[in-house]
C-alpha cells in the first residue's frame, strides 16, 4: 500500500473500478473528494468516525486516484458519476447513508441528495454550494472561478500546467492542499486529463446553456460549511443553497483555513461532522442556524 494510500478494496460499478476505504461499522457515512485529491483528502476524519461508531466509506471518484480513468469528456458528467455512488453503495450493501463532500464531491453531494433523497440520511458539504446557485455566478464568483475556463482547452491545458516542471499549476494552487503531492499524482498515465474533464464536462460555457432551473428540494438535514481563506468560492454560494433545502439548514464558517478545510482544520471538521451527523432526523422542522469555527487567519 502506497504510504498516502488507506485504501482496503476495489469494485467494478457502473462499468469502471472503484478503489474505496471501507472501515468500521455501524450507520454508514459515505466521504467523496474533490479535485485534485482522493480519499486521503479525508485521513483525520476516517479513524474518529469510526471511533465513534460509523462505518466509513471513502472511494476516489473516478478519475482520481487509483480507480479508473477513462479518457472521454462525457464520462465525468455529474450524473455518471452520481451513479457510480449509487452503485458503490448498493455493492456495499447500503440503502441509506450519511453523505460528506468537498469540492467537486460536495458538489456530487448536492446531487445525489436531491436526485436520491431516500438514500441520504444526513447530508454534509465542505466549500461549494448547491448547483442552483452556482447556474448563476455573480460576476465575483466569474472572477474568483477563472481557471474553470483555462482547463476548458484538452492538449492545450495539459501541456500548460506540466510545463516548466508544473510550474504554473504550482502557482495555481499555492501552498494549498496537499500541494506536493498533486503533481505526482497528475503525473500518472491519464490522471491530469481525467482530473480536468471534470470541468469539461460540467463547467463549460456551454454547460451554462443547459442549466435546470428546476431542483428537487434537499429534503435531509444539511450542514453546509464554507472558510473565510477560500480563493476559489465565495460564501454566497453556501449561504444561498439554503433556499434549496426543506430538510434542517446548519451553515458554519471555518475560519483559518483556505479551501482545503479538513486539511487546515482537521479537528474542526471532524468536531462538526461528530457533531452533526445523527443529531436529527430527516423529517426534522426546518431550522437556520449559523456560527463561526476556527482561529483567526
Amino acid at each position: 500500500m502506497k504510504k498516502d494510500s488507506l485504501l482496503t478494496d476495489t469494485a467494478t460499478v457502473n462499468g469502471i473500478e472503484i478503489a474505496y476505504v471501507d472501515r468500521g461499522t455501524g450507520d454508514p457515512v459515505v466521504l467523496l473528494h474533490g479535485f485534485p485529491d482522493s480519499h486521503y483528502l479525508w485521513r483525520h476524519q476516517i479513524d474518529p468516525l469510526v471511533e465513534a461508531g460509523f462505518r466509513v466509506i471513502a472511494p476516489d471518484l473516478r478519475g482520481f486516484g487509483e480507480s479508473g480513468k477513462p479518457q472521454e469528456v462525457e464520462a465525468y458528467d455529474m450524473r455518471v458519476v452520481v451513479n457510480d455512488v449509487v452503485a458503490l453503495t448498493q455493492h456495499l450493501g447500503i440503502s441509506r447513508a450519511h453523505v460528506v463532500g468537498h469540492d467537486w464531491g460536495a458538489a456530487i453531494a448536492w446531487m445525489y441528495a436531491f436526485l436520491m433523497p431516500r438514500r441520504v440520511d444526513h447530508l454534509a458539504v465542505f466549500s461549494v454550494g448547491h448547483p442552483g446557485v452556482f447556474s448563476t455566478p455573480s460576476i465575483e464568483q466569474r472572477k474568483a472561478s477563472w481557471y474553470m475556463l483555462f482547463y476548458q482547452f484538452p492538449g492545450v491545458s495539459e501541456q500548460l500546467l506540466r510545463r516548466n516542471g508544473w510550474r504554473l499549476f504550482k502557482e495555481i494552487m499555492g501552498n494549498e492542499g496537499d500541494y506536493q503531492r498533486y503533481p505526482r499524482e497528475l503525473a500518472r498515465p491519464g490522471a491530469l486529463t481525467s482530473a480536468l474533464n471534470w470541468y469539461r464536462a460540467n463547467r463549460s460555457p456551454e454547460a451554462e446553456l443547459r442549466v435546470e432551473s428546476n431542483f428537487p428540494p434537499v429534503l435531509a438535514p444539511t450542514l453546509g460549511v464554507w472558510s473565510d481563506g477560500d480563493k476559489a468560492l465565495l460564501e454566497e454560494g453556501m449561504t444561498g443553497s439554503a433556499k434549496f433545502v426543506r430538510g434542517s439548514w446548519r451553515y458554519e464558517k471555518v475560519t483559518g483555513a483556505s479551501h482545503w478545510i479538513p486539511l487546515d482544520q482537521p479537528e474542526v471538521t471532524t468536531e462538526l461532522l461528530l457533531g452533526f451527523l445523527g443529531t436529527e432526523t430527516s423529517a426534522a422542522a426546518p431550522a437556520r442556524r449559523r456560527r463561526m469555527y476556527g482561529r483567526s487567519a
